[in-house]
């Protein structure tokens, strides 16, 4: 086969695994979501605000997890809420509040998301 031939199978069969792509469960995902932390600054935390597949969408949604459904607790959502968290979690450093000693991130913005940032202020 040709380096042409095989390039357009390779994507082609990438465009058909993207589309067999299939959410997780809340459960499958171990999402939780506990209401003490609805009040916390979401800048400080492991929290779907700060995931980079977490979208403010409809009121929250994940790339990678359902919204419907009970978290892990029992608890029944439509949302993925900004204080939850789940297994699949990433950080966005764009929102994140950095933690990290200067001499970890040198080329760190350490005044960059310094605002105290609420679920109420997300909503």
């Amino acid at each position: 086969m040709t380096d042409i031939g095989q390039k357009i199978k390779e994507a082609a069969g990438a465009v058909d695994n993207l589309t067999k792509f299939k959410k997780r469960s809340k459960l499958q995902a171990s999402y939780i979501e506990y209401d003490k932390f609805s009040d916390s600054n979401l800048h400080e935390g492991y929290f779907c605000y700060n995931c980079i597949y977490w979208m403010n969408q409809g009121g929250g949604k994940c790339m990678l997890v359902e919204n419907e459904g009970q978290d892990v607790m029992g608890k029944a959502s439509e949302v993925i809420a900004p204080h939850g968290c789940c297994g699949a979690y990433e950080a966005n450093y764009d929102k994140l509040h950095d933690t990290r000693t200067p001499s970890e991130g040198l080329a760190v913005d350490a005044e960059k998301n310094k605002e105290r940032i609420t679920t109420a202020d997300v909503v």
